[in-house]
């Protein structure tokens, strides 16, 4: 199961270059992918109808019982394949789709990560798993939704669909936190019912649950986002919208009706939202023109009806749950794509304009007709057993599943319309007015269609292979006990199927007198003037405003003043803290102090304080030089060597840096004496509390005797005598591993504030014009990049390390940047700056993947004994640390000087 999502990891990363690479079939080879995880999906069935579970797992967060743990059950194995096996359709539909889209590359590469997202949340039985993938399937289809970001309502669409499900992510975020405390356990399966809901904060973590469940699954009053969705490529429409991502939500009410489920809220709440949000869906839907958003909200409508039918909690109710979630993906993803094709062949979307295209395009008639008829749910179709099942769960719960089931009754037979409008309108009758001559479309946009509907058709007829491999599992996930699941085409005459034959007359009613319909629907203008739309960008709009007034009292572009404001509170803030816990200071004897280390001491506090009153930028560079020369000295003195050396790298690049800058800066007329006093006040103020803070920390014990531990482990356990190196690569290199993303990050930021690097760069400086310079420094040169990889490959058991090295090396190639430009670095490297960044993370990844080598846990050391001398898995890491800071370096840097060497 990992092995699946690390795979569409890759294929994501490569998509963009594969499809340059092969522009016409990329398309069908990235498609293989999600068919091969479906086919191994399907290979799983008959093990987990016989009641198998597959169970994977690996540790995450030891400390906190955190683990990547994956499990593949009934549930998860029907969503799964509906999402692999639709997914492969839909990524063959999109390569004919978006053929001559120049970002088609990175159109799969989204496709493939929501692909990912989606596939993880179903997998996952950890809460906090659950929830990263959650918030992953949010950013996937914020980036497919706005991917034609040269569109506004593009944009408008995607960050609607990302503020609504995003703030619901965040109620889910705590509601999950305050489930895990409750059950004690983050384990999903292991969740105890009784546990969760006889605790006090039940309620709260209900609520909270059910927030974020609405927001994902396009719930009254969320629901607004869901049709703006359909501003997105077809192929977003109709895996993200209809098939996916908004059952995203409706799948975990149904993973968490076993332990939250049961409860008079929790099925009062599901049903009244569900019904609902299925009525509005539906009334809506049958006043929409545009295929497309007509389809929409008509998927509103069936995501209302599957909450409700989740919150019955009734035999049939769960067994309609599972029916209707399968024919409705089925028949909805057919639906959307044909009605892409349909656009892409005529230029329209709006039925009114359509008419007779079947003689046109027969084959998607043939797919729209076959999917239009388990909508409408027709006999045999998979659609009409779920609506069978339906209408049986609701009147099981008596009087008011009578008055649930009068209104979905309603709420059917308005979809039963809308499918007519699809198929009977578009593709029956007279020819309409199209903008281009109809046609039939190529094989990958009817395809995936027809086969879906097929599908559909085929599930319904021959019932009883769902019914023993796939519904049974999924239905006894998510029910409290046992369930007896019996599918069946006839009933007998019972109350349900008096129930379907009123929806069908009563939607026949509506198709051919939609006229009369919507005039009647039109007289309701009190209630369509409610739009959400508009509420929503009168929010947004009062947001906003809330926000520029908040941020000018704030935000007064002065630099100084923030700093101040800043230093200001945090003293005061260490101060209060510090009298509250009654000064509980480490001793400190200035007569146990060397001399060399009061000397260092002193040179340190002499540069600050020429920082603070020497006039000039330069002299303030060299004044902070000054100042962290001091403290390398005092580390050195200290026997820190490994942070001395780093504090030295830091300093030196930090001057030359800071030189660099204010060489772009304007001139800057001086300020009088009088206003450094406040300044100087308050920075003596600063210290003073940054210095108290610093010998109350020092006053409180360490842990277990922390300092012991790592001396006792680190040659024992991490073969390397440097106990410093050996924490930053392998007791807690994770920390390392954000803490160099945090730089290559930051450092490219940088770079992006300084503009554009020219497209040709110079090759020359005349500052540093003198030839005796020029060939005296060149040595210099390589004998820091050879200490450079001296100082990687000695960091394990001497001082040393990536760190430390990837800093030398980028002051050596700084010297050569200065001398001779920034194209020098380029071709001495043979890289680009951002390449070596990259190369450096995908290293580094790669030595603390390899830690899952044989079932072990990620960043989990590996070493090979070549005779006496270790090599291992923290080498490696190491590597990646010294390449990426050595880019990063390099790449400001040659930013910053790449201006002045332009030609």
């Amino acid at each position: 199961m990992l092995q699946a999502l690390l795979l569409l990891l890759l294929a994501a990363l490569l998509a963009p270059a594969l499809t340059r690479l092969l522009p016409r079939h990329a398309g069908a080879c990235l498609a293989l992918l999600p068919l091969g995880i479906f086919l191994w999906l399907l290979s799983h069935m008959g093990s987990i109808a016989d009641g198998q579970v597959l169970e994977q797992r690996v540790s995450w967060i030891a400390a906190l019982q955190i683990a990547v743990h994956l499990r593949l059950d009934g549930l998860s194995l029907l969503f799964g394949l509906l999402i692999s096996g639709i997914g492969s359709l839909i990524v063959l539909y999109a390569a004919g789709y978006l053929e001559q889209h120049r970002q088609l590359g990175r159109f799969y590469a989204y496709l493939l990560l929501f692909m990912l997202a989606m596939l993880g949340l179903v997998l996952a039985d950890d809460l906090i798993l659950l929830f990263v993938f959650w918030e992953l399937t949010s950013v996937a289809s914020f980036l497919l939704i706005g991917f034609q970001h040269d569109k506004p309502e593009a944009r408008r669409a995607a960050l609607q669909a990302l503020l609504i499900t995003g703030g619901g992510g965040l109620a889910l975020l705590a509601g999950l936190l305050l489930l895990g405390g409750v059950a004690q356990t983050w384990q999903i399966s292991s969740l105890d019912a009784a546990q969760v809901q006889g605790h006090a904060l039940f309620p709260a973590i209900m609520l909270l649950v059910l927030l974020g469940c609405f927001s994902k699954s396009a719930q009254l009053p969320f629901h607004l986002w869901l049709p703006n969705a359909m501003n997105a490529p077809t192929p977003v429409s109709a895996f993200l919208h209809s098939a996916t991502m908004v059952k995203a939500g409706v799948f975990l009410l149904a993973r968490l009706n076993p332990s939250l489920g049961g409860s008079l809220g929790w099925s009062s709440l599901l049903i009244a939202f569900g019904a609902a949000t299925a009525l509005l869906g539906a009334l809506l839907a049958i006043r929409q023109t545009d295929l497309k958003r007509l389809l929409a909200y008509t998927t509103v409508a069936v995501l209302g009806q599957l909450t409700m039918l989740i919150g019955s909690n009734t035999p049939y109710g769960l067994q309609a749950f599972v029916l209707y979630l399968v024919a409705h993906s089925l028949y909805k993803a057919a639906l959307f794509m044909a009605v892409g094709a349909i656009d892409h062949a005529t230029g329209t979307r709006e039925y009114p304009r359509l008419g007779g295209l079947w003689r046109f395009m027969p084959l998607t008639g043939c797919a729209v007709a076959l999917a239009a008829f388990s909508n409408a749910g027709l006999p045999p179709f998979f659609g009409f057993i779920a609506k069978e099942f339906k209408y049986s769960g609701l009147l099981e719960l008596g009087l008011v599943g009578g008055l649930i089931t009068t209104v979905m009754i309603l709420t059917n037979a308005l979809l039963f319309a809308a499918a007519g409008l699809v198929f009977v309108k578009s593709f029956l009758g007279p020819p309409g007015a199209y903008p281009r001559q109809p046609h039939e479309v190529s094989l990958p946009l009817w395809l995936g269609p027809l086969l879906l509907a097929l599908g559909g058709f085929l599930l319904g007829a021959w019932n009883s292979w769902p019914e023993t491999w796939l519904v049974n599992t999924a239905v006894q996930n998510i029910a409290s006990g046992p369930v007896d699941v019996s599918l069946y085409l006839w009933g007998g005459f019972t109350p349900a199927l008096l129930a379907s034959l009123l929806t069908i007359s009563l939607g026949l009613a509506f198709y051919l007198r939609r006229d009369l319909l919507l005039k009647l629907l039109g007289r309701l203008q009190w209630f369509w003037q409610f739009s959400g739309d508009l509420l929503w960008d009168r929010l947004l709009k009062r947001v906003f405003a809330v926000a520029a007034l908040t941020a000018s009292a704030f935000q007064h572009g002065s630099l100084r003043q923030h700093l101040a404001l800043l230093a200001l509170c945090i003293s005061l803030l260490l101060g209060i803290g510090i009298t509250w816990l009654g000064w509980p200071l480490a001793p400190f004897d200035l007569h146990q102090a060397s001399l060399p280390a009061l000397l260092a001491a002193s040179l340190s506090l002499l540069g600050a304080l020429g920082a603070a009153w020497l006039p000039g930028r330069l002299s303030l560079v060299a004044a902070l030089g000054l100042s962290g020369l001091g403290l390398t000295l005092l580390f050195f003195l200290m026997q820190a060597p490994d942070v001395a050396m780093t504090m030295l790298m830091v300093e030196s690049l930090g001057v030359v840096l800071l030189a660099l800058i204010y060489r772009r800066m304007p001139r800057v007329a001086p300020q009088g004496r009088g206003l450094a006093w406040p300044r100087a006040l308050l920075a003596g103020l600063f210290g003073l509390s940054i210095g108290l803070a610093l010998l109350v920390s020092s006053a409180a014990p360490l842990p277990g005797d922390l300092a012991q531990w790592y001396l006792a482990n680190s040659y024992g356990q991490g073969h390397g005598a440097n106990v410093v190196n050996v924490i930053l690569v392998d007791f807690r290199a994770f920390d390392t591993l954000g803490e160099i993303v945090v730089v290559a990050l930051a450092m490219l930021a940088a770079a992006s504030l300084l503009g554009r690097t020219p497209a040709k760069l110079g090759t020359g400086d005349p500052v540093f014009a003198s030839s005796l310079l020029l060939e005296g420094l060149k040595p210099l040169v390589w004998l820091l990049l050879g200490a450079s990889l001296l100082l990687l490959w000695r960091g394990h058991n001497l001082p040393g390390g990536g760190f430390i090295g990837g800093l030398t090396a980028a002051a050596g190639c700084v010297l050569l940047v200065l001398m001779h430009g920034p194209a020098s670095a380029e071709r001495l490297l043979r890289l680009r700056p951002r390449t070596l960044m990259g190369i450096g993370l995908a290293v580094a990844l790669l030595a603390a993947s390899l830690g899952l080598l044989g079932g072990g846990a990620f960043f989990q050391a590996h070493w090979l004994w070549l005779g006496e001398l270790p090599l291992g898995t923290p080498l490696l890491f190491d590597l990646g640390v010294y390449l990426c800071v050595f880019g990063a370096s390099l790449h400001l840097f040659q930013r910053l000087t790449a201006e002045e060497h332009a030609a």
